[in-house]
C-alpha cells in the first residue's frame, strides 16, 4: 500500500511517501510562502526516485488547519485532484493534531496578532474544541496544565523551538481516521472565520 502524506498548512512543507506502513522517504523544510512552488515538485521527486507514479498511490493524508489561508488549500487541492484522477483514498487530520501525534501535549500555531490557534491532545484525540485565544490566555493554560508537553510553533510563546516529526505523525494519525467519502466537498479548517461570527451575534 502507497500513501503519501502532505502538510502545507504552516510554515513547514512536509512531503512524505509511504509503502506498507513504513517511511521510504520524505522531504521537511520550513516553505512559508513557498508550499505552493515546492510541494509538487517535491512530491514528484519523491514518486520518480521511486518509479511510483501518482495511479499507484492508494491514500493520500493531508492537513485541514487551521492556518495559513493560502497553505492549507495547496495540499487541499492536490489531494482533490487526486481523487478525481485515480481511485486515491483521501484522509484529513487537523494542522494542530499534526505537530502533537499521538503525544500528550499542547499544541500550537501563531494566528497572528498576538493570538495562537490551539488544542490539547492525547493519544491523537483532541481533548476540547480547537480555539483561536490570546498569547496570554494561552500562557495560563499551559500553567494549569504542567504535565502537558508543549508542541508546535511554541516561539510565538517565547519557548525555545520544537521540532515535530511531521510526515510520521500524519500517517500515524492517518491510520486513525476514516476516508473522505467526497473529497470535492473538502474546505480547509478556518477558525478565524467561526470567531468572528461568534463576535457578530
Amino acid at each position: 500500500m502507497i500513501s503519501i502524506v502532505m502538510d502545507t498548512s504552516n510554515k513547514y512543507l512536509a512531503v512524505g511517501l509511504y509503502r506498507d506502513g513504513k517511511c521510504i522517504d520524505k522531504i521537511e523544510e520550513i516553505g512559508s510562502r513557498r508550499q505552493s512552488e515546492n510541494a509538487i515538485p517535491y512530491l514528484s521527486q519523491l514518486l520518480e526516485k521511486y518509479d511510483l507514479s501518482l495511479r499507484d498511490t492508494d491514500e493520500m493524508i493531508i492537513t485541514k488547519g487551521p492556518g495559513s489561508y493560502t497553505g492549507v488549500r495547496v495540499a487541499m487541492t492536490i489531494a482533490k485532484t487526486l481523487a478525481v484522477v485515480s481511485m486515491v483514498k483521501i484522509k484529513v487530520v487537523s494542522s494542530l493534531a499534526a505537530y502533537a501525534g499521538l503525544d500528550k501535549c499542547i499544541s500550537i500555531i501563531d494566528a497572528r496578532s498576538k493570538k495562537v490557534f490551539v488544542c490539547m491532545y492525547d493519544q491523537g484525540k483532541a481533548l476540547m474544541d480547537e480555539e483561536m485565544i490570546t498569547i496570554d490566555e494561552c500562557k495560563a493554560l499551559i500553567e494549569d496544565h504542567p504535565d502537558y508537553k508543549v508542541v508546535g510553533q511554541v516561539e510565538v510563546l517565547g519557548l525555545d523551538p520544537v521540532n515535530a516529526d511531521l510526515c510520521a505523525h500524519l500517517y500515524e494519525l492517518g491510520q486513525l481516521t476514516d476516508h473522505v467519502e467526497y473529497p470535492e466537498g473538502l474546505q480547509p479548517t478556518y477558525i478565524k472565520q467561526v470567531e468572528a461570527k461568534k463576535i457578530c451575534k
